[in-house]
């Protein structure tokens, strides 16, 4: 059987290293060198679409400069797209603090606006046939995670936070903007005004989030869904959530979550959508709240699921769900990284009772994160069996569902 390599967790909170040269800014609104990579497969433009319009000028990271993303269009004119929420954690002063916030998490790229620049991204956006035999001709798009906020933030207002040591109140004026739902919807847009993403009915569109962009992608899915109506109707719109299932309800006790002395995630859920002035999967609020029902349970996977996926009861979003049953940083949040640990067994099986549910799914018992944006990791399987590569690419297809589970012994 292929074994899952087992990443640190530091490492697992960054979901693609970015290896590129910095770039000579010449102009804020577009900028371009004389020796230009433009045209080579791994040469990728670097967009920030608050310099481009004022309707977008609130899509910004943390410490207010612009959010980006970077586009590597196809090389052949290939009506496939593939489009990446960045993960990278989060931080809410509470179970993660916003000072120990990485610059790369919280500022712009450092490739002015408009440059092309040779970049390397890992799995399902690398641009090496041999690596990513599928996708590696497909108009490839990374969205930069600069926000801090699973991409939920709704409003440009901002936060003081530990980040923020100058900001002497928390009263609007001085601190973190948490918008990462802003810039997602920016990012879309200005990839369909400006660089060629259509809804005719004819692309192929696959959105991918890892880890907090997983989390980030359900938050945004109708957002996404509802820009793209033909596509949606034409069956070419598919949503791949990698490292971003997790269990509501989860309380238990001498098992704190992160830094704080919560133990319930439920709690934690609701005091991150107030912190960030968050919306979470937009069709589940808007369905719970009027019932009473907590609105932020929407980021947890066994509530948001039915939502994306019913045809009768939610928007029938195609959804391939990637998820270990025992998920490196989960186990390591909310402290089960004991195997002697009954409750860490609990959490097993309790993910494994909720997963029964998801029709195309890649699972394992093994620890380990995400999978979509590693060389290694992303032609992960069984031995002799489909791997996630293979999966994903299946899906994308629009072939039958398929359910690779595997090392997840049965549970009582």
């Amino acid at each position: 059987m292929r074994i899952l390599r087992v990443l640190p967790i530091c490492a697992l909170t960054l979901d693609a290293t970015l290896a590129c040269a910095s770039s000579p800014i010449l102009d804020p609104i577009f900028a371009d060198t004389f020796e230009s990579c433009r045209g080579d497969p791994g040469c990728w433009q670097t967009v920030k679409p608050a310099q481009h319009d004022p309707a977008w000028n609130d899509a910004r990271c943390n410490d207010g400069t612009p959010a980006s993303y970077e586009f590597r269009p196809s090389p052949t004119g290939s009506d496939d797209w593939v489009i990446l929420f960045q993960g990278g954690g989060s931080c809410d002063d509470l179970t993660l603090s916003c000072a120990e916030r990485g610059t790369a998490l919280t500022t712009t790229t450092p490739a002015a606006d408009g440059s092309w620049t040779p970049i390397t991204h890992g799995g399902i956006l690398n641009t090496s046939p041999d690596v990513n035999p599928d996708f590696h001709l497909a108009n490839l798009v990374h969205f930069n995670y600069c926000s801090s906020d699973h991409w939920s933030g709704a409003t440009a207002e901002l936060r003081a936070n530990s980040g923020t040591p100058q900001c002497a109140d928390d009263d609007g004026t001085c601190g973190w903007q948490f918008s990462g739902r802003i810039n997602a919807s920016a990012d879309l847009a200005s990839l369909m005004r400006d660089h060629g993403l259509g809804d005719d009915g004819t692309a192929r569109i696959l959105f991918v989030g890892t880890s907090a962009g997983a989390i980030g992608l359900v938050a945004n899915a109708e957002a996404m869904a509802s820009a793209l109506p033909n596509a949606r109707a034409a069956g070419r719109l598919h949503f791949v959530v990698d490292g971003g299932f997790a269990l509501e309800g989860w309380d238990e006790p001498n098992h704190p979550i992160g830094g704080s002395t919560l133990t319930s995630v439920d709690e934690v859920a609701d005091l991150n959508r107030a912190f960030w002035r968050a919306n979470f999967e937009t069709y589940c609020e808007s369905d719970r709240i009027p019932q009473g029902l907590d609105p932020a349970l929407c980021t947890f996977g066994d509530v948001y699921y039915p939502y994306l996926t019913s045809v009768t009861d939610g928007l029938g979003l195609d959804v391939l769900i990637q998820n270990s049953t025992l998920d490196a940083v989960a186990t390591s949040r909310l402290h089960l990284t004991d195997p002697q640990d009954p409750a860490r067994e609990a959490w097993r099986c309790a993910m494994t009772a909720a997963l029964q549910q998801v029709p195309w799914l890649f699972s394992s018992g093994d620890v380990y994160h995400t999978l979509s944006v590693s060389n290694t990791m992303f032609d992960a399987g069984p031995t002799g069996g489909t791997t996630y590569r293979d999966l994903v690419a299946a899906f994308h297809n629009g072939e039958p569902p398929e359910r690779v589970v595997f090392d997840n012994p049965p549970c009582p």
